[in-house]
C-alpha cells in the first residue's frame, strides 16, 4: 500500500483537496482509472472511504495519498466527521446508482458521452468533474464582457 501511494504522490495523481463531512476528498488519477477517496476522524480513530472496491480497517493506496496530501497541506480535520458512504441517500439517487451498477464500464461511457453531447450543460459538468475544461483566455472573456454589456442596454418595453 504504501509504495502505491508513494507512486501517486510523485505522479502528481492527487487532484485538488476538497473539504468534504468534516474530513477531505480528492480526485485520484491511478493509472487509467479515476477514483476519489475521502478521508477523516470517524470515532476517534482515522478512516478513510474510496470507491476503488477496497473494503476493511486498511486504507486503499488511494486515501493514503490523500491523507498524505493533507497531512503536508497542514489540513485540520474535525473530530467527528462522517464519510460520504455514511449519509442517506434520497431513495430516486439509489435507484439510478442501482442502474449505473448495472451497467458495463463501456455502456456507461457510451451513454455519459450520448448525453453530453445533447446537453451543454451536462457537458459542461462531465468536463469540468473530469478536469478537462479548458481557461477562458483573454479574448473569450472580452467577447464575454461584450455581450453582457450589450444585454445590459437592452430594455424592456
Amino acid at each position: 500500500m504504501g509504495e502505491a501511494a508513494a507512486r501517486l504522490l510523485a505522479d502528481g495523481s492527487v487532484g485538488e483537496l476538497e473539504p468534504a463531512g468534516g474530513g477531505v476528498q480528492a480526485v485520484v488519477r491511478d493509472r487509467d482509472a479515476t477514483f476519489q477517496p475521502w478521508v477523516g476522524i470517524v470515532d476517534g480513530i482515522f478512516t478513510g472511504d474510496c470507491d476503488c472496491g477496497i473494503v476493511g480497517d486498511n486504507l486503499c493506496a488511494h486515501a493514503v495519498a490523500t491523507a498524505l496530501t493533507a497531512f503536508h497541506a497542514g489540513t485540520t480535520f474535525s473530530g467527528a466527521a462522517t464519510p460520504p458512504g455514511a449519509t442517506p441517500v434520497e431513495p430516486d439517487h439509489a435507484h439510478y446508482l442501482e442502474a449505473v451498477q448495472r451497467l458495463s464500464p463501456r455502456q456507461l461511457a457510451d451513454l455519459v458521452a450520448a448525453h453530453a453531447l445533447r446537453d451543454r450543460l451536462f457537458a459542461t459538468l462531465l468536463l469540468g468533474e473530469a478536469g478537462m475544461l479548458d481557461a477562458a483566455g483573454a479574448s473569450g472573456l472580452a467577447g464575454f464582457r461584450t455581450a453582457v454589456a450589450d444585454a445590459a442596454t437592452v430594455t424592456n418595453r
